[in-house]
């Protein structure tokens, strides 16, 4: 029951149905390393205490991927070694470089992958919920 009951608030929370919050997202070679995880405070209050930004280190092993997917807030990722191919839903796929950053406003679909043989090294800067506690990587909600 509580079960249910923490996936109600999770699909509610992310505008999605109970049914997908229960969907994983596929992640082979993928970890992370959270550098700064701050509660929004300042001089911009109507965003004081809803909100935390979060910097995340994340290492993309040689032929490693992330499925389709959303995150819970925007975010600048910027990519510190390797080379980073993002697929789109529309078929696009962008390569970035070392040195490159790009802002992913969460709620488009893509995918990430490694083609290298080298690892992939990035910095994710997001803004989350302030009830957030895991990962920001969420399953592409279901069409309404």
């Amino acid at each position: 029951m509580l079960r249910t009951i923490v996936l109600v608030i999770i699909a509610a929370a992310f505008g999605s149905g109970v049914a997908n919050a229960q969907q994983k997202v596929e992640i082979k070679g993928l970890s992370s390393k959270v550098k700064v995880n701050q509660a929004v405070s300042g001089y911009l209050s109507e965003l004081n205490g809803k909100y935390q930004l979060r910097v995340t280190e994340f290492t993309l092993e040689p032929g490693g991927s992330v499925g389709p997917h959303h995150h819970a807030g925007p975010g600048i990722l910027c990519i510190t070694a390797g080379e980073f191919t993002e697929g789109q839903a529309d078929g696009k796929t962008t390569i970035y470089k070392a040195g490159d950053c790009y802002y992913a406003s969460g709620d488009l679909t893509h995918s990430a992958r490694n083609a290298t043989d080298k690892p992939l090294v990035f910095l994710s800067f997001e803004i989350l919920p302030a009830s957030l506690s895991g990962g920001s990587i969420m399953p592409v909600p279901a069409p309404k």
